[in-house]
């Protein structure tokens, strides 16, 4: 069954004997990411863009970690402007368009089942389909860049690298989670409006 949410996004539902599952398709979200922490952060700066990738953990309700795994940032080359975020998580992996002129983002969920690893299939996507990405998260002029100027590839296979130690920092993850639970804490604080995480 196929339905249109506020944010006329499509959702779809897949229901099973056991359970019904919401596949998110695009979904709207008018409010910005928590931003990264930057003592978690390994930068890759790559020409008109930068790659950070930041292990990351995240405390569930009784302060465990509830999910964990590296995330792969696409900036501006001087980054300060996120634009991309695939987020390689264990249990819910996902990745954000993050537009950053009406300060909004589009989350779509990915299936590993299909697809394999997700981080595997980003860097593939980053490596072919960056200027279109870009423009899905209308930074037309920094695709554009990349369409004349290129971006360094090479620095995809240290890429690689740095998200399998990224997701081993997250093991077992409980003093990263409640740092993020804080550092989040913090930023809702400051910036209300956006209440994400």
């Amino acid at each position: 069954m196929t339905g249109t949410g506020e944010s006329g996004m499509s959702e779809t539902t897949i229901t099973t004997r056991k359970e019904t599952v919401h596949v998110v398709r695009g979904q709207l979200h008018k409010f910005m990411l928590i931003p990264i922490l930057e003592d978690e952060i390994e930068w890759f700066p790559a020409g008109p863009v930068t790659f950070g990738v930041e292990a990351r953990a995240l405390a569930d309700g009784t302060g465990k970690v509830g999910e964990r795994g590296a995330s792969i940032h696409v900036f501006d080359n001087d980054r300060k402007t996120e634009r991309l975020r695939f987020d390689c998580f264990e249990n819910t992996p996902h990745y954000h368009y993050i537009i950053q002129r009406d300060q909004h983002n589009i989350v779509w969920g990915y299936d590993p089942a299909v697809n394999g690893p997700m981080s595997t299939w980003a860097l593939g996507a980053i490596r072919v389909r960056l200027p279109a990405l870009l423009r899905a998260a209308q930074a037309h002029e920094l695709a554009e860049r990349v369409e004349r100027e290129g971006f360094d590839v090479k620095v995809l296979e240290r890429i690689a690298e740095a998200v399998v130690a990224a997701h081993d920092k997250t093991v077992p993850g409980t003093e990263l989670a409640l740092k993020g639970r804080d550092w989040m804490n913090r930023w809702k604080e400051i910036h209300p409006q956006f209440n994400t995480v």
